[in-house]
């Protein structure tokens, strides 16, 4: 009896034996079969990228380095390149929960089997379906990203429509497409408000301001005859070549001396006219008498702003006001930036012997010339050329005579 039963169990094991070989034998030509498509695809799909890269001008080397590739053509579609690393990390991150969802459902599994309790074909339908539904949930997750990337990406290539769905299922089909195809790089589109059709012309340049200014210089002061042939007036006439000018286009032309009217005249209010140029006869019967006058004075800014000085008394300041016994002096306010200077910081006042500058007692001090020391508070000082009202620099021209 018992060689019966070894005889019998014996070509059974051998079937069994036989079998478990055939299926490793088959489940390794599986896996290896597996592997060479994959191998294969992923080759496919870096030549065909490194083609779409070529077209835009990006390294075609990167297409074949894992996720660095799928980095660049997000970022080649305006998409944050951290996009395709999320995107490959859930997609590990997948897989590992639905293997150990599956391992974990299936000992559940077999010790419903073996111990007798629980329902055994619940549990194997589960350790089938959960991890099914975890790789549903990421590939819906995984092709709304896709096709966010797609979209635009396509429309750089000037493809659309179905471009981008194919591209989103099957990107190593839409990669062959775009990079052996006759597509060409055309830019992303950035997004905006498109120009109306009503929208200005770009407004032309500023014409330059004319540097001469004379000719906006207010007309001068009509000449009134002395009341005695004795003592004649000046008539406003223009310089002759080589005289000093002033420096301020707004001060009216220098006065020169002219002939004395036979006869006085009342003032009148009519227009102004030039005089007939007198003859040679005139100039040689009568001597012109020099006109004395004072020469033009003016002050240089830090801003370099010309200033005329018409007073004998002038006040500086960032804010100045005039001193109470000199009520008419010329208050001159000086922009400065670095603060140093005062609101009444100093007093120019002109002198017989030319002009001097008085320190107001200044929080920063009055530098005169090149020299480093302060001059006294309150002691006039002469000043010509250039001097410091703490850190702002002026120049005092007094002209010549």
């Amino acid at each position: 009896m018992q060689s019966v039963t070894t005889e019998s169990v014996l070509p059974i094991a051998e079937v069994a034996v036989g079998a478990s070989a055939g299926a490793a034998a088959i489940s390794i030509v599986a896996v290896v079969v597996q592997l060479i498509a994959a191998i294969g695809v992923y080759v496919w799909g870096s030549m065909a990228l490194a083609a779409v890269f070529r077209k835009a001008n990006r390294p075609p080397g990167r297409a074949w380095v894992p996720v660095w590739n799928l980095w660049l053509l997000f970022e080649l579609a305006g998409v944050p390149g951290w996009w395709a690393a999320a995107l490959v990390g859930g997609g590990i991150l997948t897989v590992i929960l639905a293997s150990v969802t599956a391992a974990l459902i299936a000992q559940s599994a077999q010790d419903a089997v073996f111990g007798g309790g629980g329902d055994a074909s619940g549990a194997l339908l589960a350790a089938t379906v959960v991890p099914m539904l975890f790789f549903l949930v990421f590939a819906a997750a995984a092709i709304v990203v896709m096709l966010r990337m797609m979209r635009p990406l396509n429309r750089g290539f000037g493809r659309s429509g179905g471009y981008v769905v194919l591209g989103a299922l099957l990107l190593p089909v839409w990669a062959s497409i775009i990079g052996w195809g006759s597509a060409t790089w055309q830019g992303i589109p950035r997004g905006g408000i498109p120009p109306t059709p009503f929208a200005a012309a770009d407004a032309p340049a500023a014409a330059a301001l004319p540097t001469d200014t004379t000719a906006f210089a207010p007309p001068p002061p009509l000449a009134v005859p002395a009341s005695s042939p004795s003592s004649p007036s000046p008539v406003a006439v223009p310089l002759q070549p080589g005289t000093p000018a002033s420096t301020n286009p707004w001060s009216p032309p220098p006065l020169a001396p002219t002939t004395p009217a036979s006869a006085p005249v009342a003032p009148s209010a009519a227009p102004r006219f030039d005089p007939a140029p007198a003859t040679e006869a005139e100039v040689e019967e009568h001597t012109v008498l020099a006109a004395h006058r004072r020469p033009n004075v003016t002050l240089r800014l830090p801003t370099g702003e010309t200033i005329a000085l018409t007073a004998a008394v002038v006040v500086l300041g960032r804010n100045p006001t005039p001193p109470t016994d000199q009520p008419g002096a010329q208050t001159v306010a000086i922009e400065d930036a670095t603060r140093t200077v005062s609101k009444t910081h100093a007093l120019l006042q002109r002198t017989d012997d030319g002009w001097t500058i008085t320190d107001l007692s200044s929080t920063n001090g009055v530098l005169v010339g090149d020299g480093d020391a302060e001059i006294p508070v309150g002691t006039p000082t002469p000043v010509t050329g250039r001097f410091l009202l703490g850190d702002a620099e002026l120049t005092l021209d007094s002209g010549t005579r």
